[in-house]
């Protein structure tokens, strides 16, 4: 995820639904110059439903571009959505709703995509 991304997730996604039940990992990797772990800034993501990870060597990013069926994103500064229930075993993933990248070039298809699975959940569910 780059600053950018974070932001708009932040503003279009978390903001609008701040009692939605989301979980957002922000995966943080070294693919730019100045991208390191003391160079980070996860300031932009301050919700506490968001889990900041840091990946440097970008274990995360390989897999999802190698072996999740269906993702469209690169492995950097994308996004992969998943709905209520998702879970993840060492064989395998759970199927995506939607993924793409960059999160700020497509974020007007993600926020319908989180949409979209927030208008599909029963009242009540966590």
């Amino acid at each position: 995820m780059c600053l950018a991304g974070a932001s708009s997730v932040r503003s279009d996604i978390l903001a609008k639904h701040p009692d939605a039940p989301l979980i957002v990992y922000a995966i943080w990797t070294d693919k730019l110059f100045r991208d390191s772990r003391s160079q980070w800034d996860a300031g932009g993501l301050t919700d506490h439903r968001v889990v900041h990870l840091w990946d440097g060597r970008d274990i995360s990013g390989s897999w999802l571009v190698h072996r999740l069926p269906g993702y469209r994103g690169n492995d950097w500064d994308a996004y992969a959505l998943f709905g209520p229930g998702a879970t993840w075993t060492d064989s395998s993933a759970p199927s995506l709703v939607a993924s793409g990248s960059t999160i700020i070039g497509h974020s007007d298809q993600l926020q319908a995509a989180v949409g979209r699975v927030l208008a599909a959940q029963p009242a009540g569910t966590p």
